[in-house]
């Protein structure tokens, strides 16, 4: 009878234990991005979610590693060293507020020389999974300026501070031609930024964003994201 209670209590603390560790998974991922990142920037940062630093590392012009974190409303923070005591994070740390209905997202980091402690912030582009399909690139404009190009067979437009998403350039991969404007300010004529060769990937997503570092002109980033 002893041997036949533990065997049931063996085989409900397993179900209990498979349970807890579904019910503290989810489908939620977002991927960093520091497309303007300072050359004496820090390489890692961490994430912390109110429950658990994750370390992820920032290359200088490509996307993070695929980062997985838990559902529900919580407040994402980016630190320099792991945070230990939630209740006393310091508030130069950059702070970002994720809802609950938000699963996957990006997180555009851009410079902050504002702040001394972690001279960043972040920006919150959701990626919704129905309207933004494989092939397509998602584009956002962080600058005061209208943004218009010809990619291969496709004309884009972005109005200051918005993003859109535009259908691939081409019915397959392959090279293609893309040529940007701007209309400083939004106003007057518009003037050139640049003419390059692209490749185009027809099985992944792509997001573009359109920054302003004080210069005479806009740059430019462009980037592919492929998941399994």
């Amino acid at each position: 009878m002893l041997k036949k209670y533990l065997l049931l209590l063996f085989i409900f603390s397993s179900i209990t234990s498979v349970f807890a560790q579904d019910s503290k998974t989810s489908g939620r991922t977002c991927r960093l991005v520091y497309p303007e990142k300072p050359s004496d920037s820090p390489s890692f940062v961490y994430l912390f979610d109110g429950r658990e630093n994750q370390r992820v590392y920032l290359p200088a012009f490509n996307f993070s590693d695929v980062v997985k974190l838990k559902s529900g409303d919580i407040t994402l923070v980016i630190a320099p060293v792991p945070i230990t005591d939630p209740e006393n994070i310091p508030p130069a740390y950059t702070r970002l507020t994720l809802p609950e209905e938000i699963e996957n997202f990006y997180i555009f980091l851009s410079p902050d020389k504002n702040n001394t402690v972690l001279p960043l912030k972040m920006n919150l582009i959701h990626l919704d999974d129905d309207n933004f399909k494989i092939g397509q690139t998602l584009w956002c404009n962080f600058t005061k300026h209208h943004i218009a190009a010809k990619l291969g067979e496709i004309k884009l437009s972005v109005a200051a501070r918005k993003t859109t998403i535009a259908k691939g350039p081409l019915p397959e991969s392959g090279y293609y031609v893309a040529q940007f404007i701007f209309q400083a300010n939004s106003t007057g004529e518009f003037r050139r930024i640049t003419e390059q060769q692209w490749w185009f990937d027809a099985n992944s997503r792509h997001v573009g964003f359109i920054a302003d570092r004080g210069g005479r002109l806009p740059r430019i980033y462009f980037f592919r994201d492929f998941r399994q």
